[in-house]
This record gives structure tokens, sequence and C-alpha cells, in this order.
């Protein structure tokens, strides 16, 4: 039975899930999204983390369009001979056609139903177990455990529901508050027209147990480059405060 299960959900079917992610990342291009892949703060611990541990095939699940972090692995960490994204087929489509790396593929699946439909030594995930469905978040980390063998590492980042508890407290108008359910860590985000679910530290510790995994890094990491405090102000109305800025969880986690 799962541990600290939060009910409920937005009511999306998988296929209208999909439909909304593929036409978030072919149509729009980012434009409702926050979308932090690309900057060198989330790509460095991740390329680190690879390279310490010697990795040689990389799986990035729910990679995305934007595929500098699948490049920047592909370059940086030595050891690696092969990165593959997996995100919905429509949106590895876009990808696909924006990488020109042979040592960079990708396959098109829904990860909590189909599974990585890859093997590899690493899975890379940024921002993507935060669905409004609980089962689903677990049913895709326990994905990323199948795609792994034992000893295999998950490193990514995931947004924790205390970085808009603290943008409201820290708002004249504590507008933000609004869209917080700290109970059930669900955060109702404005641009996108959704809910998501933002695990809290000791909520997501229990998850990935659950999900087959040894949790040996968990850090606060802030999104203080200009270019992300700019666009997390922008996206989140964050004022001009120079202080006040998004901040994600850093995990690394053993395949058990």
């Amino acid at each position: 039975m799962a541990k600290w299960p939060i009910s409920g959900g937005d009511g999306m079917s998988q296929d209208e899930r999909r439909a909304y992610w593929e036409g978030e990342h072919a149509d729009r291009d980012y434009e409702g999204v926050f979308s932090i892949s690309q900057d060198e703060g989330v790509i460095a611990p991740c390329v680190e983390a690879i390279t310490r541990r010697g990795c040689r095939r990389v799986i990035v699940a729910g990679c995305g369009s934007n595929v500098a972090l699948q490049q920047a692995i592909a370059q940086r960490a030595p050891d690696v001979e092969s990165v593959t994204g997996v995100d919905f087929p429509g949106v590895v489509e876009v990808a696909a056609r924006r990488t020109h790396d042979p040592r960079i593929g990708y396959v098109g699946a829904d990860i909590a139903v189909d599974g990585c439909g890859v093997q590899g030594d690493c899975v890379v995930t940024i921002n993507s177990v935060l669905s409004d469905l609980d089962e689903e978040n677990r049913a895709l980390l326990r994905r990323f455990r199948e795609a792994l063998p034992a000893g295999g590492l998950l490193a990514g980042f995931f947004p924790t529901i205390f970085t808009p508890v603290e943008f409201g407290y820290l708002q004249p108008d504590r507008r933000m508050l609004d869209q917080v359910n700290l109970e059930e860590c669900r955060f109702a985000e404005e641009q996108q027209g959704i809910t998501q679910i933002f695990y809290s530290p000791l909520r997501l510790r229990a998850v990935l147990r659950e999900a087959g995994f040894r949790l040996e890094r968990m850090e606060v990491v802030f999104f203080d480059s200009p270019e992300l405090a700019d666009h997390a102000r922008t996206y989140y109305r964050l004022g001009d405060d120079p202080d006040v800025m998004a901040w994600e969880l850093f995990v690394e986690a053993v395949a058990a």
C-alpha cells in the first residue's frame, strides 16, 4: 500500500494529458512552462553526478523538446556512450528535429504506462514527476527503476510545494498562497491552467523508497542565474526583489 497517498486529481484522461503536453511543447514552444533544463545551474549537477559515477547509457526521462541537457551530457560526461530522451511521441518528434549528435536518440512513450523503452545505467529527470495524479508520479518512478540495474543512478530536479509557499509569504499581497494546497502538496499553475503535485521532502523521500530507490542526496538549488531569475519573476509574477527566486530539490538516488 502506498505511503502517504494523495487522493484526487485533475480529471484528465491519459489521452488528454498526452495531448496537453504535446501541444505545450510542439505548438506553444515553452510559452506557458517554467522551463529550467537549458540552464547551466541545472545542467551542471546532472553532468557532475553522471561523470562521478562513470555512467555510460543515460536516459533523460520526460526530456521535453529542449535539447540542451541531452547535448551537454553527450559532450561533457566523458564516459557517456548514448543519451536517450523519452517523452510523449509528439514531444520527442520536436526534440529529434533539433538534435544532430548521433549519440543522442529518442523514444516516444507514455512512460507511466509504457516504461522508458530502453535500459540504461542512469536516469535523469527534470521536473517530470509532477502530475496531479499521485499514482502516476509513483508509476513514473517505478518505471525509472525498471530501466536501471541495481546500483543505477537516478538524478534530477523535483519541485517542492514549499517554494510557492515561500513566494506567497514573501509577497505583500500573499496572492500565491491561494494557489497552494499544502496538505495535498498541490500547486495551481496560473499560466498552464492545471494543478500539479510538488512533493514535500519527506514525502518525496518515501515515494522514492517505495519505487525501489535509496536516497543518497537531496539538496536545495536556487535558480539564481540571471536568465532563470528573470524567467521566474515573469512567470510567477514575483516582482522586482532580487532575493525572491525559484528553488527546487536536486536528488541523487540509487536503484536498490
